[in-house]
């Protein structure tokens, strides 16, 4: 499975690479960052040899109208079922681990949901929204010490959660979210997307202020 990473420092993205080429059938990604408005942004970027940017595949509109034409649907359909499968599968390597597990939020869950069907909709693994906002913006209305996110798709396995989450455990990065101590409560959103046939799995864990 190819693997990509970003990570942050202090608000700032400094690491983009690929760790496999080649095609893929399941992708996942990694970030995690502290909150921006507890430091000074440094402006610290390694750029490596993929180009996000170059990534994208339309708007939104287009690719809708492309779809109602050929009478294809990408209308997202949330999958609770598997995101809890996701979820459960994360406590049960952390307590296999003697760690506590995470206490579930819905207003993570909403985050991680929303961004998901982003991703659906530009075809595409990125930390960065669609209009532009990283993981600091889109956790703004809620109070946190530091946060991460690790993203997964893939598509023609018998569950998807389960390849998500043997995904993260097999990357260094996304295992050290899944695994560190102090994040203490995560949301994780599920959603599949009829038109590519991918689930899109996304997790975001927090250290909630004390």
């Amino acid at each position: 499975m190819p693997v990509l990473i970003i990570l942050y420092f202090r608000g700032m993205s400094i690491l983009v690479m690929p760790l496999r080429p080649g095609p893929t059938q399941g992708d996942v990604m990694v970030n995690m960052l502290r909150p921006i408005r507890s430091f000074a942004l440094v402006p610290l970027i390694v750029a490596a040899a993929l180009c996000l940017s170059g990534c994208f595949v339309g708007d939104d509109d287009a690719r809708e109208r492309d779809s109602a034409v050929k009478g294809v649907s990408i209308k997202p359909v949330r999958n609770d079922r598997e995101a809890m499968a996701a979820f459960d599968l994360v406590n049960d390597e952390r307590a296999r681990k003697g760690m506590r597990t995470l206490r579930r939020r819905g207003d993570l869950d909403a985050v991680a949901y929303t961004h998901a069907r982003d991703l659906m909709r530009m075809n595409r693994l990125s930390h960065t929204s669609s209009d532009g906002r990283q993981l600091e913006n889109r956790l703004a209305r809620l109070d946190w010490e530091w946060a991460g996110e690790n993203l997964a798709r893939n598509k023609g396995f018998d569950s998807p959660s389960q390849e998500a989450v043997k995904g993260w455990i097999a990357s260094p990065k996304h295992y050290e979210n899944m695994f560190r101590p102090d994040f203490s409560e995560a949301g994780m959103a599920a959603l599949y997307d009829p038109d590519s046939g991918f689930t899109y799995f996304v997790q975001i864990f927090i250290i909630p202020v004390a």
